[in-house]
């Protein structure tokens, strides 16, 4: 009982992370390019990459409007409020990684 606990928990850290990596990696890209054609690119990429790890919530808004659906069940507000903490974190060490990276 208690590995499955562990596992469980384990699983549902490494989505989190693979959030906030995300989040930076989209952050960092936009601040770098400005928008336009690279960021749809990159978003993309990291869509198809991550749709089966962690839904690819890259923006607070859709995990939010995810938790307000009628199908509660599908998604706990838990682990919605878990993954916009994680998004915004993500967010926050991108911005710093470009701005040392990139001197903006």
């Amino acid at each position: 009982m208690a590995h499955e606990i562990i596992h469980t928990m384990l699983e549902s850290l490494m989505i989190l992370i693979f959030e906030m990596i995300g989040t930076g990696f989209l952050t960092m890209l936009f601040l770098a390019t400005g928008g336009g054609v690279a960021i749809f690119v990159g978003f993309f990429i990291l869509l198809i990459l991550s749709a089966r790890i962690s839904g690819s919530h890259y923006n607070p808004v859709v995990t939010f409007a995810f938790m307000l659906r009628k199908d509660r069940g599908q998604f706990n507000w838990k682990l919605g409020v878990l993954y916009m903490l994680f998004q915004a974190g993500g967010a926050i060490l991108g911005a710093l990684f470009a701005f040392y990276c990139f001197r903006l």
